[in-house]
């Protein structure tokens, strides 16, 4: 899978997923059977080798879980931009919090993002939370069902490339890296451009990455090369992979590219990453390299690699800001 540089935003869309798109019972994950585990594991492998990318139905099982965090999020982000600003991400490294429309970092040169987010780590010291009864209940409930699901995904994912089951799970668990993003793409009546987008081409930094969406918006890039529409449906969670997942297997696994692109109608969208510990250092393992393979990635760490690519993704969106208000807007 090409990295975020090499991504084109301009790249055409092929279809939609609708039809196509590799679905897995998320209950068959977290089953204690081990023959129901072992054919989940393999059909996680394979959706990913094939695809990049899956889905998991059945999720958050018979709870209102996305539908509740979705309450929530339509309350928050309805607030005056004052109100807003009083989360508002601080200035601290690791601090979280909102973040307002068209700050989100471009990760094409020359986009800007249409969107607000408001973002949470998984320790809450660093987290800013806004004055809503029972946003914290909320929240905390979703991110612990996530990430047990994460878990097991990653599990899964070990098994089917032949490594120990608890491989990467046990190098993702402090949580110290992980973040759990709320965001509102607001509606446009602007005809999408290749340079004013919901989200720019890229892929994401960490291991794994489970996303929800209340409409249609997120365009996948399989492992051939081709763009689809992702079909949205708030019991299902969307599965990408990360350059670390990438780095870690040489390429076995490759990173989802994927994208957002500027909608006529609003939407909601969770979207939780799940990071290597900050101690560990990623690279190709043996498995994955010999003479028809060779490792192609050095040695990194995961806040290192995160560091890097959003400092690049920020000068870009500041560049594209200044040249925006030296000139005529963006359209």
């Amino acid at each position: 899978m090409p990295s975020t540089r090499e991504l084109k935003q301009s790249d055409p869309i092929r279809g939609t997923l609708r039809e196509t798109a590799p679905v897995i019972d998320a209950r068959h994950l977290l089953t204690g059977n081990d023959n129901c585990l072992r054919a989940a594991s393999q059909a996680v492998g394979r959706a990913c080798r094939k695809t990049g990318f899956f889905y998991l139905d059945h999720a958050f099982g018979r709870r209102r879980t996305f539908a509740d965090m979705q309450q929530q999020m339509e309350r928050f982000f309805a607030m005056p931009v004052s109100v807003k600003e009083r989360v508002r991400t601080g200035s601290a490294p690791g601090d979280y919090g909102w973040e307002p429309l068209m700050s989100e970092p471009s990760y094409q040169p020359g986009t800007i993002a249409h969107m607000e987010s408001l973002d949470f780590g998984f320790r809450d010291e660093r987290n800013k939370w806004p004055d809503l009864p029972g946003f914290r209940q909320e929240l905390r409930h979703y991110r612990e069902t996530v990430a047990s699901i994460a878990a097991a995904v990653l599990r899964a994912l070990a098994d089917s490339a032949g490594l120990d089951r608890n491989f990467f799970a046990e190098r993702c668990q402090s949580h110290e890296l992980n973040t759990l993003r709320l965001i509102h793409y607001p509606e446009s009546t602007q005809n999408a451009s290749d340079q004013d987008v919901g989200i720019a081409a890229h892929t994401d930094f960490e291991c794994v990455t489970l996303i929800s969406q209340t409409a249609p918006g997120l365009e996948l890039l399989d492992v051939a090369g081709n763009w689809y529409d992702a079909p949205a449906d708030d019991g299902t969670l969307v599965v990408i992979l990360g350059d670390m997942l990438e780095r870690w297997t040489n390429g076995f696994y490759k990173a989802t590219g994927h994208r957002v692109r500027k909608t006529p109608w609003r939407r909601y969208s969770t979207v939780t990453f799940f990071a290597a510990d900050d101690d560990v250092t990623i690279a190709p393992l043996p498995r994955f390299v010999n003479e028809a393979t060779p490792s192609r990635y050095q040695p990194v760490r995961q806040r290192a690699h995160i560091e890097s690519e959003l400092a690049r993704a920020v000068a870009n969106r500041d560049e594209t800001i200044s040249r925006i208000q030296a000139g005529p807007a963006l359209r």
